[in-house]
């Protein structure tokens, strides 16, 4: 496979075409767009050159002030954290970069993509399309925040069409979106994002300091109501207005999506791709990086070129009708660790995946055949854990480095509980959709799982791959909105999160515990141990909720044997 695998990637390579040079660009900074409540944004627009006709338009929106690192009285395509790809400048594109609502140089209030700020968006679109330089074709892209914008412009501009307004979005290019506001960023499992969500909401409130007397209230509003278990410590409209994956179906238009196995949106960037089913082309990377663009030398091993370039020829072709090498890309595209090998996909869940289950037994043990006799491992419900682990890494975004603890997370796996397998006999890989199907008794009310799979080595190294969340009250599976596997196994469980369907666990009583640990690539080497490890706690990535956190002292009972056959599903190929 990997010899056709580098067949198809050299002459995809052969393909791309080097981007002509521009002269005589034009710099438009703090242009005035005025909506129609009356506010005002801003955007600087760059054009290829002068009287140059009409052009199609890259547009990406940002939070984080357009303008935060350029000089005084100036504006760049390449400006601190906002940078656009200047390669589409080149290419006879207009580059716009436009401050949210709130945010940089525009008026008004900042609320996190609110209903008001997701209607500029198609105001934003009518703008563009009356403008003498644009064709009426727009390409949305960007990183992270701005990924999430270039989804909501263009779902936004699927209602306006739906109304009977000419198309604006022809494509989107989108590294490391979010695809839903609870479940990838704000709460896993129930648990509240400690980690990221403060230092992102602290972001966009220092970006725009002129903007802070108003906006600081929502951000710490938020914060404080999520972690004192008020209403935005549940699922409900506020996080579903601002979740991509919910409308994401609306689009027809080729979306490119890239993702991280480490990401904070590690969970919604596949399941992105999945909802695209309406999408007349849909293109999913997956690399071994925390938060941000494609690791670039994972990137490189694909030979088709960099980033920029095949973004590039991507809204080359879907914006202006040129065929090229996208054409032949394939759908989902994994960069498998372990093995350190892309593989190529037409399918996601990967076709021909045979979802095993791996027993915890006697001994800490994790085998393939479930035991025979009955057992039980203790561990304490702990209000904080060692931050010495890849969770760690990923929950801030690979902000908080800690050294070796990157790879090896046996300082964590000291105070929780650990189940290993015997060295593999062969390679094993597991790429796909994972779940910890666990039978615990807690003698508190409440409490917190943390489910982290890791690749052993022999020299006793536990490397983290993947991991997964769940407060023990938010248990409730909606089994109508599971993913559903081969006879009738829960793969993805879906976790409704809201107040009613929290319960209090019973102190004692044996409970099911279906945790989604999120999905990855991972080729376990001949040698190597599978090991799956439960903790209570999370530091400094997760906080439980103050309301469940003072329920959640005490002790777990890891339950495992025939009448609780605690387990870990894995989608092995």
């Amino acid at each position: 496979m990997a010899g056709k695998m580098a067949i198809v990637f050299a002459a995809l390579a052969a393909l791309w075409a080097a981007p002509a040079a521009s002269a005589d660009p034009v710099s438009m900074c703090n242009v005035p767009i005025r909506m129609s409540d009356g506010v005002t944004l801003r955007a600087n627009v760059f054009l290829p050159s002068a009287g140059g006709g009409r052009v199609p338009t890259a547009l990406t929106v940002t939070g984080y002030n357009k303008d935060a690192a350029a000089a005084p009285g100036q504006c760049s395509t390449s400006a601190g954290i906002v940078a656009a790809n200047a390669k589409l400048l080149d290419e006879g594109y207009a580059i716009m970069v436009l401050d949210d609502r709130g945010t940089g140089a525009s008026e008004g209030a900042w609320d996190s993509w609110g209903e008001r700020t997701q209607q500029d968006y198609g105001e934003l679109l009518d703008w563009i399309q009356a403008q003498g330089w644009s064709d009426g074709k727009v390409a949305t892209d960007g990183t992270s925040y701005m990924a999430i914008t270039s989804l909501l412009v263009a779902e936004k501009d699927a209602e306006r069409v739906a109304a009977g307004k000419p198309r604006a979005v022809q494509a989107v290019w989108a590294d490391v979106p979010m695809a839903d506001a609870y479940r990838d960023v704000t709460f896993h499992g129930g648990a509240v994002d400690s980690g990221f969500i403060p230092l992102w909401l602290g972001l966009v409130q220092v970006l725009s300091p002129q903007h802070l007397p108003d906006n600081a209230g929502f951000a710490a509003g938020k914060i404080v109501d999520s972690a004192l278990g008020g209403d935005s410590a549940y699922d409900g409209p506020f996080y579903r207005l601002r979740s991509p994956i919910e409308r994401i179906r609306k689009l027809t238009i080729p979306v490119a999506l890239t993702g991280g196995w480490w990401d904070i949106f590690q969970r919604g960037e596949p399941l992105l791709w999945e909802r695209l089913v309406n999408s007349r082309r849909r293109v999913l990377w997956m690399t071994p990086n925390y938060h941000g663009n494609p690791d670039p030398d994972a990137w490189a091993a694909q030979g088709i070129g960099p980033e920029d370039e095949v973004m590039a020829r991507w809204f080359d072709r879907w914006v202006k009708g040129e065929s090229n090498a996208t054409d032949r890309l394939h759908s989902v595209n994994l960069y498998t660790m372990g093995a350190d090998r892309w593989q190529a996909l037409d399918q996601w869940p990967a076709p021909g995946t045979r979802y095993t289950r791996y027993y915890l037994g006697a001994g800490h043990s994790l085998g393939g055949a479930p035991p025979a006799a009955a057992g039980a491992d203790t561990a304490p419900l702990l209000p904080v854990s060692s931050p010495c682990s890849r969770l760690s890494a990923q929950w801030t975004a690979g902000l908080v480095a800690l050294g070796p603890c990157e790879t090896d997370n046996r300082t964590y796996e000291a105070s929780s509980l650990t189940y290993t397998t015997p060295p593999l006999g062969r390679d094993t890989e597991v790429t796909g959709l994972i779940t910890a199907d666990l039978w615990a008794e807690l003698t508190s009310s409440d409490g917190t799982l943390v489910a982290v799979l890791s690749d052993v080595a022999p020299s006793g190294e536990s490397t983290q791959v993947t991991a997964g969340f769940l407060l023990a009250s938010q248990r409730a599976v909606d089994r109508s909105r599971s993913t559903i596997g081969p006879d009738g196994l829960v793969i993805r469980p879906w976790h409704p999160f809201t107040r009613e369907s929290q319960e209090a666990v019973t102190p004692g009583k044996p409970e099911r515990y279906v945790v989604e640990i999120y999905p990855t690539s991972q080729v376990f080497k001949a040698g190597h141990s599978i090991r799956l490890t439960i903790g209570t706690a999370n530091t400094p990535s997760t906080t439980t909720p103050v309301t469940s956190l003072l329920n959640s002292v005490g002790q777990m009972r890891m339950l495992h044997g025939p009448a609780y056959p605690s387990s870990v599903v894995l989608p092995v190929r």
